[in-house]
């Protein structure tokens, strides 16, 4: 894929552009991967609108998520606080610690018996880094 095709807005632009050790076309193409129909950069795990604009201690914004730890072009972009979280496990581990929480979150009555939701557009930590 070439950069002219990886076409972002000026924020995004500008959070590629930073590079970093992941480099400005790899930063590119984990955005353009993790990109919606409508445009929208969402969180490959989470799937929550990401925004480069929050401040880098924000707890939702987006980082760079090394899917296989073993291939440096295998990244995508996700929200600080799932990444960190998936920095410590593997995926498979991720997504069991995920459903535990769930099921521990229905036991004690925290999460309804309901059909599933999603979290609102609005919806962040109380706390950030």
């Amino acid at each position: 894929m070439k950069l002219k095709n990886m076409n972002l807005n000026k924020d995004w632009d500008a959070w590629c552009d930073r590079g970093g050790k992941h480099g400005v076309v790899n930063k590119r193409r984990a955005a353009m991967d993790c990109r919606d129909k409508a445009g929208k950069i969402r969180g490959y795990y989470s799937d929550l609108v990401l925004n480069p604009k929050k401040e880098q201690t924000h707890s939702l914004y987006p980082s760079i998520d090394h899917v296989n730890p073993r291939d440096n072009s295998d990244i995508k972009v996700e929200a600080r606080v799932f990444n960190d979280m998936k920095s410590h496990l593997t995926e498979k581990e991720f997504w069991l610690v995920i459903d535990h929480l769930y099921s521990v979150g229905r036991a004690k009555n925290k999460i309804k018996n309901s059909m599933p939701r999603r979290l609102s557009p609005s919806w962040r930590p109380r706390k950030n880094y």
